[in-house]
């Protein structure tokens, strides 16, 4: 059954089957409706219900506090309509851009640096993504954090890891070239530094989730900060870490910063360092005053979130930024 969709304040109607989410269905009608992981991991589709009846889907914990689901406020990409809608949600400008690789730089076996430099100003802030069109699919589009703040040279730096079968890291690795173009979306998402308190930070990346956490500590050090920051960086085996001698470089400049990098590979006998990313943060500290900073997979983010939890962390000093490989 089809129920018709009416968003608020843009005043825009569609229709939609009570088995599509409202974010499929928007898609669906060529509507660019605000989003993200599109998979209820990154909250970048909350919206509020104004009227009619839904079923809320599963999605990741803390997206929605309890004071925000009392006002009525949901995860659209979980959302399925059960009547007639009326929602207010956020519809994004169909603003591109056309933007020329300038680089492609191998930073481990399996991920690439990818640096774009877009026709005209690309306004983002430290921590957000971007929306990139797999060349050749304009209907597909894939996202990814940018790896630095903005600076004077306009450049765009991106942490990409090959995926099997993933139709844009693939043509990345085995068919791009400097001076390819492609066509970017308005950049998106609130994993943000926070600039009102001075709390100490906990950052926790893995894999190439790397990349806003670097942004967002280089962005602290632009800005004369000095409060403590820990980084605890994990992956799978150690040919799977990179920029281990760029974040030492951190530590030695900065006495303020510390890294600790971690592999979950428990037979990599080679690897004198820790083992196991969420265990090694429970060790080393309680984090109950800390402004925390997660960005990894979905699975890493919940456990991740339990953790703090436990050790007390308020939600609101809670930021994370989940990404589900999309092949």
């Amino acid at each position: 059954m089809e129920y018709e969709i009416c968003l608020e304040p843009s005043g825009i109607h569609f229709m939609a089957d009570e088995r599509q989410n409202i974010v499929e269905a928007a898609k669906q009608h060529g509507i660019p409706i605000k989003h993200g992981c599109a998979s209820g991991s990154c909250g970048d589709c909350k919206g509020t219900i104004l009227s009619g009846a839904s079923e809320q889907g599963p999605f990741m914990p803390l997206l929605l506090l309890s004071t925000e689901r009392a006002a009525g406020m949901a995860i659209l990409c979980k959302l399925y309509p059960r009547s007639d809608l009326r929602l207010r949600a956020e519809v994004v400008p169909k603003d591109t851009w056309t933007a020329e690789i300038t680089r492609l730089t191998p930073l481990a076996w399996n991920v690439l640096e990818l640096r774009l430099r877009p026709e005209r100003p690309y306004p983002y802030r430290t921590g957000q993504y971007a929306r990139v069109a797999v060349p050749g699919r304009p209907d597909q589009w894939r996202s990814y954090s940018m790896a630095t703040p903005p600076d004077s040279t306009g450049e765009l730096v991106f942490h990409i890891r090959e995926l099997p079968g993933g139709v844009f890291s693939q043509w990345l690795f085995h068919a791009a070239q400097t001076g390819d173009a492609l066509t970017l979306g308005a950049a998106q998402g609130q994993f943000t530094l926070c600039p009102d308190n001075d709390r100490d930070m906990l950052c926790i990346a893995a894999g190439t989730g790397l990349a806003p956490i670097e942004a967002i500590i280089q962005e602290s050090i632009d800005l004369g900060r000095t409060r403590p920051i820990h980084l605890f960086y994990g992956a799978r085996k150690q040919a799977d870490l990179y920029h281990l001698e760029e974040l030492a470089r951190w530590s030695q400049q900065y006495p303020h910063i510390t890294i600790t990098s971690t592999l979950s590979d428990m037979h990599d006998t080679s690897w004198a360092g820790a083992h196991r990313l969420l265990p090694t943060v429970a060790a080393n500290g309680h984090w109950k005053d800390h402004e925390v900073y997660l960005c990894g997979s979905p699975g890493m983010i919940e456990a991740a979130i339990d953790l703090l939890l436990s050790h007390e962390v308020q939600h609101d000093h809670i930021h994370f930024d989940a990404f589900a490989p999309n092949g």
